[in-house]
């Protein structure tokens, strides 16, 4: 019998080896694409007990045109798992677009559909600032979802007053908090949305209980005992999920967001849906 060739074994080890390799990795990649529904609940203490209770459905960096977001169906089905969850208010924190979409794709109302008592409102992302803003101001309206660059708007749960202030994007556009919350009373509750989680501490400078951000993706790519391989400016300090901003009174969620950028894939970091839920008490 005619011997194998050691390089043919060589071949044959380094193939398999590579085979294994790609199927550790495929399953995790499977349930890494599957939308996650975080409940989280957020103990503010000075939360008013009118607002207490409060469903928030928070969601963010879509990046439409690139990854899984390439067609409306795949959206559908993201606004469905919203709208399943029956928020009294939806936030979304920017980058509707992926830099590398059309640039006609901007005049999409892709938030249609999204519906809640408190309303539904949005602010821009640095993906988004690659796009013409008032084509995108025009489709958020068309959407029905208030957009706010450097505003707040004033909205009342239980007889009591509290605000939604939105502010652009801190990397590529000009956050304005002076003028965003020069009519809103300090001593009301204020819920802060910017794209960037790590413009944090310039919100606890305004004694913000609560932002809510995007931007980092979780790391998107994230490896069991390390954590995300890479993590974007303005996102490295707070990453994902609640967090208290040590010395103040305020905190920050950063959602891991839905969609993908630079790489069309996720690991160990699911798209995520956020239904946060304000507590009062500690």
């Amino acid at each position: 019998m005619k011997k194998e060739p050691a390089l043919s074994r060589r071949r044959f080890l380094l193939g398999a080896s590579v085979g294994l390799l790609a199927l550790s990795f495929s399953v995790p990649f499977a349930a890494s694409e599957r939308t996650e529904v975080k409940r989280v609940e957020v103990a503010l203490p000075g939360l008013p007990k009118e607002l207490d209770g409060l469903t928030i459905a928070h969601i963010s960096d879509l990046h439409y045109g690139f990854g899984k977001f390439r067609n409306a169906d795949a959206v559908e089905e993201v606004k469905a798992v919203v709208m399943a969850q029956s928020p009294e208010l939806i936030v979304f924190t920017g980058d509707l677009l992926d830099h590398t979409a059309d640039p006609d794709w901007a005049s999409i109302p892709l938030l249609k559909g999204l519906k809640a008592p408190l309303g539904v409102y949005a602010v821009l992302g640095n993906h988004d600032r690659h796009f013409d803003i008032r084509a995108l101001k025009k489709s958020f309206d068309d959407a029905g979802v208030e957009l706010l660059l450097n505003q707040s708007v004033g909205l009342r749960r239980n007889g009591h007053a509290f605000w939604v202030i939105g502010l652009d994007d801190p990397l590529t556009g000009s956050p304005d908090m002076e003028r965003a919350t020069a009519s809103v009373p300090s001593e009301d509750f204020r819920l802060l949305l910017v794209h960037a989680p790590d413009f944090v501490p310039r919100a606890a400078h305004f004694g913000i209980p609560l932002q809510l951000s995007g931007h980092s993706h979780g790391g998107q790519i994230r490896l069991p005992g390390i954590g995300p391989l890479i993590l974007p400016p303005l996102g490295k300090e707070f990453p994902m999920g609640l967090r208290h901003v040590p010395g103040t009174g305020t905190h920050v969620y950063t959602t891991c967001g839905l969609g993908t950028s630079i790489v069309p894939l996720r690991l160990f970091c699911r798209p995520e849906v956020t239904l946060l839920v304000l507590r009062s008490h500690t």
